[in-house]
């Protein structure tokens, strides 16, 4: 919910704040833009252990919320979405390798697609919710249900998930990194299938994203839609992907992580360029969105699995490389789109340059990333 709640809202936030659309926008891409420093961040979960870096991570979401709503300004509004973005490069990269650690690879995307249900499951939650708070008390009380949020997180956290030691974990021992994280990281420039794998999500997120931090600002005037009805939009969202994640939790290792990836990273670069010739009608609008974010979803879920076995040694540091890239995408997406939508004021034109983006991540996937069993057997 924390990297979530701003979206659909953007140009609320920016009356709220009394700053233009374009600095609440860049603040987004720079919370984005944080988790390019992953890998620096990520292979800590192999030193330290997996939990206690994940409690760490949502410490700082609480302690971010909490300085928010007692400080409801721009400037620290900027420092907890920053705050924000530190907190899912930590937690996603530990959180992915405790299930890599634990789920054999042909149950491993039923696993990641159930985890990646919370991804979804926080956009229906969120939506109404603050599209209510924010309508009827401002920001402020924004903030402060995410810090009520985040004490949940780190109860059940601490509670429910065993900890990653050699007691508790299946195998007598958890499965940590054999070489260091610089040897792990050449290997990953080495590696072709690695490098492949980065550049997909680099790509694939950059697209996504630059069409994401606009589509609120050109749905309000096409349709004249109010602050409340946008949140109700953004559930078909929340619905698109909760479906998208469910496809790859029911297919996805039996179809095949790597087929369903870039086949439905090719779908999803489609559907963008459709959605503003469908702008003669909310219903067609509703379904082009409801498609676009279905098969995105089920490209990047798809994949996390299919690339927590690319580099088993070093699991943690591939993982916080494929958080870096998607975080680097996501920065140069809302960058980018902002600054096309706000200059030339095109909507087709955005989705045009999201589409061919998507595209370019498709045939990365396409060309050069194999599935875990036709590398094992080459």
């Amino acid at each position: 919910m924390s990297r979530r709640f701003a979206y659909p809202f953007l140009p609320e936030i920016s009356r709220q704040l009394g700053e233009p659309l374009s600095n609440v926008q860049n603040v987004l891409a720079a919370a984005s833009g944080v988790g390019i420093a992953s890998p620096l961040f990520g292979p800590l979960s192999d030193r330290y252990g997996r939990k206690p870096m994940i409690l760490s991570a949502l410490t700082l979401m609480l302690s971010a919320s909490v300085f928010g709503t007692l400080l409801p300004r721009f400037w620290m509004f900027a420092v907890m979405m920053l705050a924000f973005g530190v907190t899912k490069m930590i937690y996603d990269p530990a959180m992915q390798a405790y299930v890599g650690d634990r789920i054999p690879y042909n149950r491993r995307a039923l696993a990641i697609g159930t985890t990646e249900l919370s991804w979804a499951g926080s956009l229906l939650v969120i939506a109404p919710l603050a599209a209510f708070l924010l309508d009827r008390f401002g920001i402020q009380t924004v903030f402060a249900a995410l810090a009520v949020a985040s004490v949940f997180a780190i109860l059940i956290m601490w509670i429910f998930v065993p900890n990653d030691t050699a007691a508790d974990h299946p195998t007598g021992k958890p499965q940590r990194a054999t070489i260091s994280t610089l040897e792990a990281w050449r290997i990953i420039f080495g590696n072709p299938v690695a490098l492949a794998a980065v550049g997909f999500s680099l790509l694939l997120m950059m697209a996504n994203e630059l069409f994401f931090i606009n589509y609120s600002a050109w749905m309000e005037p096409t349709f004249d839609m109010q602050l409340v009805a946008l949140g109700t939009v953004t559930i078909v969202i929340a619905v698109a992907e909760v479906f998208g994640e469910f496809g790859v939790i029911t297919l996805a290792d039996r179809f095949g992580k790597r087929r369903m990836a870039f086949v439905s990273a090719l779908i999803s670069a489609c559907a963008y360029i459709s959605l503003p010739f469908l702008s003669f009608n909310l219903v067609a609008t509703l379904i082009g969105l409801f498609v676009a974010f279905m098969f995105f979803e089920m490209s990047i879920v798809a994949a996390i699995p299919l690339f927590t076995e690319i580099m088993p040694q070093a699991r943690s540091a591939m993982m916080s490389g494929i958080g870096g890239a998607a975080s680097l995408g996501r920065m140069l997406g809302a960058a980018l789109g902002a600054f096309i939508f706000n200059t030339s004021g095109s909507f087709v034109l955005t989705c045009l340059i999201a589409t061919i983006i998507g595209l370019a991540a498709f045939f990365l996937m396409w060309r050069y990333v194999q599935e875990h069993h036709e590398t094992a057997s080459t």
